[in-house]
């Protein structure tokens, strides 16, 4: 009987939760059935409640119905998300039913028709899994060939598609309170909002979800009672903290469809605390991420376009004009595992809240370390390669006027050699000893020859101080001093995958493998580097003669 525009009340018989009474099974078109007892549901439109369940086995003609209980959204409705933690669901309760029956040999009537009607709904979930993912990929070649110039974020769960063109809005302003809280740093907040801002239409939405879900302060609390107890932390979660962490979730099942994440396993690290943007480490002075060009990608590499540049001419009347094509070549630069483990005490660890912005620190400054060392000398072999690396031996590489010597002419003649389409937006790189070197350097007339270097300038352009370049002149053995680095950072560019993941290991074992009191935090993240056009730079090598 139909009681108002949005709600009616219909029998059992149309519910799959009940065994129907002869009478309603009459009314709904199928044969009499023996026995059973009327109940009656509230349908609204998109949803069902259960207002009494029979205490009867469900009837097998109904099983393609048994996905749909108290709270479900309807299938045709579903978003990716949706429908990917649906299917966990069903994964986990089908295994279970399917570990009842190896341990028994059968399963009862009533579980036999459960298991039926979840491998039913777990088919159709499978099917419109593969349309949505199908659709979502169409629509990014679509953008890719210039056919769609929108913006593309993965579905969110209860969220309208309309607002999607506002993530990055939300992201800015989460990364605003977290800047004014205190719990980003400047560079960190500058980091962030470069991703937000910066990159293809595709990286901006991916990058402004990342920091919608990971810069919840309920996900960092939630994150916090993991380090505390990684087994029972999720018991201590308010509501707040729980919905926080399963929109992460979400974020990185749709992510791991979309190829933004890697493997199941582990959490993803709360944004304040992921070292790929908070680099503060006092053993590392290192400035290449904050003048690089810093990208992300959703592959194992991210392709970057080179070219020397076409040329221009000025051409006579009726004149054929010349071939300006540029040579184009495409450069893929790789992303490498990178890894910090941390053992902590049961004690240290009862400190949640403070204890993880310490662990952050932690992470961040071994991070750090490892990061900008492999950015300025890394072999490009299971890290990323440096700059030095890329420069050595090349084009670009300038030898010094003299062996085993840093002269002040040498400081001149490595600006002189970059070409003049590179000059305007170049800057310096050096040690904090080779800086100071070059402050001692005099006139003739005894006055300090390059006296702008108190306020970080040399010959008119920036200069970065690069703790991991060479310090000093090694006079013994054939060696090359790399100790000066001049050119354009906007074609050295550092990769990075969204997100970085820390796996909590409940107990630490001792040698005799008996438990230490410990706890570990195995911090795992993806990166890569390269110099996009060697021509944009100049590298100093004092040479040792012998």
């Amino acid at each position: 009987m139909l009681m108002s525009p949005r709600r009616e009340t219909i029998p059992v018989s149309v519910w799959p939760g009940g065994w129907p009474t002869n009478r309603n099974r009459k009314n709904a078109g199928l044969p009499d059935w023996p026995g059973g007892r009327q109940a009656q549901q509230t349908f609204a439109p998109g949803r069902w409640r259960r207002v009494e369940r029979p205490s009867h086995r469900t009837h097998p003609c109904l099983r393609s119905l048994a996905a749909f209980q108290i709270g479900h959204t309807p299938m045709t409705t579903m978003t990716l998300g949706q429908v990917s933690a649906r299917m966990i669901e069903l994964g986990d309760e089908m295994e279970k039913l399917d570990n009842i029956r190896q341990e028994h040999g059968s399963l009862t009537r009533e579980k036999q028709a459960r298991l039926d009607g979840l491998l039913a709904e777990f088919k159709d979930l499978q099917d419109r899994y593969h349309e949505k993912r199908s659709a979502e990929l169409a629509e990014l070649r679509d953008i890719a060939n210039g056919k769609d110039g929108g913006m593309v974020v993965p579905g969110v769960p209860g969220r309208d598609d309309d607002s999607f063109a506002q993530a990055p809005t939300r992201a800015r302003r989460i990364i605003d309170q977290a800047h004014r809280s205190g719990a980003l740093a400047d560079h960190a907040a500058e980091t962030v909002e470069r991703m937000v801002t910066g990159g293809s239409d595709f990286e901006r939405s991916a990058a402004s979800r990342w920091v919608e879900v990971t810069g919840d302060p309920a996900y960092l609390r939630a994150f916090a009672h993991l380090l505390t107890d990684p087994t029972r932390g999720h018991l201590m979660w308010n509501e707040q903290e729980r919905e926080a962490f399963q929109r992460v979730e979400r974020y990185r099942s749709e992510s791991r469809a979309m190829s933004l994440t890697d493997a199941n396993g582990g959490y993803m690290v709360p944004m304040t605390l992921d070292p790929a943007i908070n680099l503060t480490s006092a053993g590392s002075t290192n400035p290449l991420r904050q003048v690089a060009r810093v990208v992300q990608t959703a592959t194992e590499s991210w392709t970057g376009i080179t070219s020397a540049g076409a040329t221009a001419e000025w051409k006579a009347e009726a004149a054929e004009a010349a071939d300006a094509a540029p040579t184009v070549d495409d450069q893929p630069i790789p992303v490498h595992f990178g890894d910090v483990f941390v053992p902590y005490s049961y004690e240290v660890g009862m400190d949640a809240a403070n204890f993880s912005v310490e662990l952050g620190r932690v992470l961040a400054d071994a991070a750090d370390q490892l990061m900008n060392t492999a950015y300025t000398t890394g072999s490009g072999s299971g890290q990323p390669k440096g700059f030095v690396t890329a420069l050595a031996g090349t084009a670009s590489e300038v030898n010094a006027a003299a062996d085993d010597t840093f002269a002040k002419g040498d400081v001149y003649a490595l600006q002189n050699a970059l070409p003049a389409r590179w000059s305007a937006n170049a800057s310096w790189q050096a040690s904090l000893p080779i800086i100071n070197t070059m402050s001692q350097f005099e006139t003739t007339a005894g006055a300090r020859l390059f006296p702008e270097l108190s306020e970080g300038r040399l010959l008119n352009r920036p200069i970065n101080e690069n703790s991991n370049m060479d310090s000093t002149v090694t006079t013994t053995g054939a060696v090359s001093n790399f100790v000066l680095a001049y050119g354009d950072w906007k074609q050295f560019v550092i990769v990075d995958r969204i997100g970085t993941t820390l796996e909590l290991i409940p107990n630490l074992v001792g040698t005799n493998r008996r438990p230490t009191g410990q706890r570990g935090a195995f911090l795992w993240f993806r990166t890569g580097s390269d110099v996009l056009v060697t021509n944009a730079f100049r590298l100093l090598d004092v040479a040792s003669a012998a």
